[in-house]
């Protein structure tokens, strides 16, 4: 009994100090430095360059409206207003990604995108008081890209509005900022179809084909598929390239990229199920031929 009462008073004697006193959580103040740096600028993740996907648009007037976003890293948000001013990083980043990843000869090399393409109406981003980010827009002109060129604009960090309050990341500081562009009809589809000698008199002639294929957007409405089951890769494209455009009324105007012996070629488009009907003759090695099929956009 008297070694019960000496465990509790001590207990006891805990539980009042204890509630005499306040707790503080350790985690309701900042565990680190604040800083600010720009979403995507991280050189693990090939090099900070960060790709979208953006429209062609139908005149060269028009413009797309993309954006640069700006973070605030620490365990606790801002509890004021902060302003964030980029500016450009130059070449240096877009020349060390093509040396790093695209040096053989065929590869098609990142250039900075040139200024009449696109305007930055304001280069300062603001991340209000309990936030995490702010997004400063970038306006592009697509219309005349050319489909096969990789372009590319890089971002820094110039200044912040209160350095005392929070910093600027010292690593992982540049953003190579980049995009595909793309329309309403490229994509992911299945190529179901024939292709047979003209006139074909053997059904032996006659060749299936079922495989998976891209089509490029070259504009607003065309789009540029691979011959048959070449290889879609740059090189096949002068001499493989099958430029489709999609009319108004879903028709469809078929001519050569490059030097594919294209004579003649049309059918039509299925807006609602996204299929091409697709038919066109050409000439290989001196003989007559006609490619006639589907291709049937993927799910996925």
């Amino acid at each position: 009994m008297n070694q019960m009462k000496f465990l509790i008073y001590p207990s006891i004697l805990l539980l009042a100090t204890l509630s005499g006193c306040e707790y503080n959580n350790p985690l309701d103040e900042e565990q680190y430095t604040k800083q600010v740096y720009i979403v995507g600028a991280n050189q693990s993740n090939n090099e900070g360059l960060l790709v979208v996907e953006l429209p062609y648009m139908k005149s060269e007037t028009e413009e797309v409206e993309t954006d640069i976003s700006v973070g605030t890293g620490g365990s606790q948000n801002i509890d004021k207003d902060i302003s964030v001013t980029l500016s450009d990083a130059g070449n240096e980043a877009i020349s060390n990604y093509n040396y790093l990843y695209l040096y053989k000869a065929d590869d098609i090399r990142y250039q900075s995108l040139n200024s009449l393409f696109f305007r930055i109406p304001d280069n300062t981003v603001k991340i209000k008081s309990g936030e995490i980010y702010g997004k400063m827009p970038v306006y592009i002109k697509t219309a005349g890209l050319k489909c096969d060129s990789l372009y590319a604009m890089t971002f820094k960090i110039a200044s912040v509005s209160d350095p005392d309050y929070v910093t600027i990341r010292k690593t992982d500081t540049v953003l190579m900022f980049s995009f595909s562009l793309v329309n309403n009809y490229s994509g992911s589809y299945k190529e179901v179809g024939t292709y047979c000698k003209v006139p074909s008199v053997k059904s032996e002639d006659t060749v299936s084909l079922s495989s998976p294929r891209i089509l490029k957007a070259v504009n607003y409405n065309t789009v540029r598929l691979i011959h048959l089951a070449n290889t879609e890769n740059t090189a096949n494209v002068a001499a493989f390239g099958v430029t489709v455009k999609i009319e108004d009324n879903n028709t469809l105007t078929v001519t050569p990229w490059g030097s594919l012996a294209l004579t003649a070629g049309g059918g039509t488009y299925d807006p609602v199920a996204g299929v091409f009907n697709l038919w066109y003759n050409y000439t290989s090695g001196g003989v007559n031929y006609k490619f006639s099929g589907q291709f049937i956009k993927s799910s996925t």
